[in-house]
């Protein structure tokens, strides 16, 4: 690993003196009185989404060193009248390879021995092969009587009905709902010590804290089990997403919210998840669409069950000085593919929730966090933007455009990569390209699934969401792919407008043509 770092160093050393080079080099005597105008326009966009992105940065610093220290301090001076009364650890697993199963289940089932609490763990399993893995490892750990293991089987029918399999389990038991929680914790997360302790009591410190999810970080599986060229990207780019999470998580839950109840580990007051009416949204949660009608979700259950609280009003934090490892595998070989399967997902659960969280009232959501539900229907745009104005540019005024324009993107990247410094320890010389390929390749695929809300897959579990009628799924996919198509026809000749590529001139011409 020591390699690794000396060579990022170097690697930073590197991209910086190319930038410097790129500065003096700068054509700016070449660029032309009307491309200045452009590159001023360009500028005041740029200048909203970097004050953006800074704001963030900044709420995210105040969050975590400010505000949930002061949490953390309190919680950490109070006495056991914030310990749970009962703490439940649903655990899905379905289609994980048995080495990442078996050290899953033995943090978890350590976790809740060490944790001090009356602990019941529900393991929501499909094979049989998991079942007896499970319980072995439950018994060579030997926990006290207060830790106890439930196994429940279910059909390969999808995560959420295994999760409401758990729940309903959950809702049986003879416990204090108002003074106990459920951890909520996917198959491929590693818990590290202390997580159930410093999660379950600051339920007891805010009444009004309906769930909460902590940091993640990218477990070292991938470069274990491959030491490829392609690991190491899959690996540095999980590492980005993750510490971009942390920044946005933080900065939204600065107003007492977050964005979505991460599956990965999520913790909810037991008295919310015990009842029918949430084990319900979880497994049936469905959207109507104007256009694509109605269909059930298949994935983004952890959208679901935030929706479910934060319809209730219900306060959401971010645990930042909680980390769990999470165990990805390569969806693909090639990266592109990859890429861009794990955005369609990830963009999709985003959008299927976006549009019915904005109607829940701003007390409800609060200020902050409900614009920040505006801005991701925003994004997709505003990085093509640039990106489409630099290419017609091109194309009018000459490649100075263009060569002004990559050289602005390495270096605002760079200083974006900086700023993730305040909250990750380790940072890399491959994230200014990485984030600009995660702008401009996720604006594609949210332009796309916005439009194609019905499409929904897992990558690992490689479930479907079945199709309708053959009409019904015909007229789906070519009313989607047309809109596709007309969002960015509309979105090109606006820009090209804006260049003066085409005037009204040009356009009242091409009416007389064809009318002719």
């Amino acid at each position: 690993m020591k390699i690794l770092k000396d060579f990022n160093f170097l690697g930073f050393i590197i991209y910086i003196l190319v930038l410097l080079v790129g500065f003096f080099l700068l054509p700016l005597n070449r660029v032309e009185p009307g491309a200045r105008d452009l590159i001023f326009l360009i500028g005041i966009i740029g200048i909203w989404r970097y004050t953006w992105f800074l704001l963030n940065g900044i709420r995210a610093f105040i969050y975590q060193k400010f505000k949930f220290k002061t949490i953390r301090r309190i919680e950490e001076e109070s006495g056991k009248e914030l310990d749970p009364d009962h703490v439940f650890m649903l655990i899905t697993s379905f289609r994980i390879s048995t080495d990442v199963s078996a050290k899953v289940y033995r943090e978890a089932i350590k976790e809740a021995i060490n944790s001090g609490y009356n602990v019941t763990i529900i393991a929501s399993l499909v094979e049989k092969a998991d079942e007896l893995l499970v319980k072995k490892i439950f018994q060579l750990l030997n926990p006290p009587e207060r830790v106890k293991l439930i196994i429940t089987r279910i059909k390969g029918t999808g995560k959420r009905d295994g999760l409401t399999a758990g729940f309903r389990v959950i809702a049986n038991h003879n416990v204090d709902f108002e003074k106990s929680v459920v951890a909520v914790i996917d198959g491929d997360s590693i818990l590290t010590p202390g997580t159930i302790r410093k999660c379950a009591r600051l339920f007891g410190l805010n009444p009004k804290l309906g769930g909460l999810t902590t940091d993640e970080e990218e477990d070292d599986y991938l470069l274990i089990h491959g030491k490829g060229l392609v690991e190491k990207i899959y690996y540095y780019w999980y590492k980005l997403r993750f510490a971009q999470r942390n920044m946005s998580m933080s900065s939204i839950a600065l107003s007492d919210r977050i964005l979505t109840l991460t599956g990965r580990m999520s913790m909810i007051r037991a008295n919310i998840a015990a009842k029918k009416a949430f084990a319900d949204t979880v497994q049936l949660d469905k959207l109507s669409h104007w256009r694509l009608g109605e269909f059930y979700f298949l994935t983004g259950d952890d959208k679901s069950s935030w929706f479910a609280l934060a319809s209730e009003g219900w306060d959401m934090w971010y645990v930042p000085d909680v980390l769990v490892y999470t165990v990805d595998e390569i969806p693909d070989r090639n990266f592109f593919k990859g890429s861009v399967m794990l955005m369609v997902r990830w963009f999709g659960n985003q959008y299927r929730t976006n549009a019915r969280a904005l109607k829940l009232s701003h007390n409800k959501m609060n200020p902050y966090p409900w614009y920040a539900l505006i801005d991701q229907r925003i994004t997709k745009w505003t990085t093509l933007f640039g990106l489409f104005i630099a290419i017609m540019g091109t194309i009018k005024w000459g490649g100075a455009i263009f060569y002004a324009y990559v050289w602005w993107i390495l270096f605002t990247r760079l200083l974006m990569t900086f700023v993730y410094r305040l909250s990750r320890k380790h940072i890399y010389a491959i994230w200014p390209l990485m984030l600009y390929y995660n702008q401009v390749v996720g604006s594609f695929v949210k332009i796309y699934v916005w439009e194609h809300m019905y499409k929904q897959k897992w990558t690992r579990q490689k479930t479907t969401l079945k199709g309708g009628r053959r009409f019904v799924e015909w007229y789906r996919k070519v009313s989607s792919d047309g809109m596709v198509i007309i969002d960015l026809t509309i979105f090109l000749i606006a820009i090209a407008f804006l260049i003066g590529l085409i005037t009204f001139h040009d356009v009242w011409g091409f009416l007389h043509i064809f009318r002719s």
